[in-house]
């Protein structure tokens, strides 16, 4: 009878352990999970930041993510706060011949060791694009929502004209390149680091005017190969393995010592 009452103390306070673990767990879990990825692709430097998920929690703003995923400095407007400049190395690379033609008198950095807004021109900076799109709002008012991609991308000419937006119709400058979607490749690099078609997605989405073909085709070799994406455990379920974890090892416990008073 008292080897019953030991074992049953034992199996509820591994229930209460359990519990407490997946709550603390749930504390913890991301509310979703949101691709990033930055590029500088405008004066011939590729990506500063390749695609990542990061995670996002309740009360979270697009700051956050950007944050999460590099190093970056933050200023304020009335209009709300917005990336000013990401952490970065001048690698030396030539501007395409597209921008250099626009911008027939590029300057350097103003600040070393980072990509600043008013760098090389004075109208450069950093636009942000949402599932492709041009976002219509600045990033601190931006709500994640699980399965967005957000891209940063330096412009030096024509306030984005040089990223593809096109903004004649307000007097400014038509689009240099084509407008892209590359969502759709970031997402799977972002989850497929491993397979043989990330360094070609990683190259596309690094080079100056890829097209839309190129895009779609870097997407179709990720199809193509052999990548296993089924690894990645969802956070539900790494809490409920915890629990489980720690309910069997208490309860494993509890009998070995019940078995040693015997």
């Amino acid at each position: 009878m008292k080897k019953t009452r030991i074992i049953m103390a034992a199996m509820l306070s591994a229930t209460v352990m359990g519990a407490a673990a997946v709550s603390a767990c749930a504390e913890d879990t991301p509310e979703g999970y949101v691709t990033f990825y930055a590029d500088k692709n405008t004066i011939g430097q590729g990506l500063i930041v390749e695609p990542v998920e990061v995670p996002f929690y309740e009360g979270d703003s697009g700051i956050d993510i950007v944050q999460r995923a590099a190093d970056v400095l933050v200023a304020e407007s009335d209009y709300g706060n917005y990336i000013e400049a990401f952490a970065d190395t001048d690698n030396g690379a030539e501007p395409p011949e597209a921008v250099a033609q626009a911008c027939p008198e590029m300057f350097g950095r103003n600040t070393e060791g980072y990509l600043s807004a008013y760098d090389y021109t004075a109208e450069s900076g950093w636009n942000w694009f949402l599932n492709g799109e041009s976002a219509l709002v600045g990033i601190s008012g931006y709500e994640p929502a699980d399965g967005d991609v957000v891209v940063f991308r330096f412009t030096v000419y024509g306030y984005g004209s040089d990223l593809g937006i096109d903004n004649s119709s307000w007097g400014g400058a038509a689009a240099l390149v084509e407008l892209t979607d590359t969502s759709e490749l970031a997402r799977l690099a972002a989850a497929n680091k491993e397979s043989a078609a990330y360094d070609a997605a990683i190259e596309v989405l690094g080079t100056f005017g890829a097209s839309q073909a190129d895009i779609d085709a870097a997407v179709e070799a990720f199809a193509e190969s052999d990548a296993d994406t089924s690894d990645k455990q969802s956070p539900e379920t790494g809490a409920e393995s915890i629990a489980a974890v720690i309910g069997i090892t208490a309860i494993a416990g509890a009998v070995l010592a019940a078995t040693k008073k015997r």
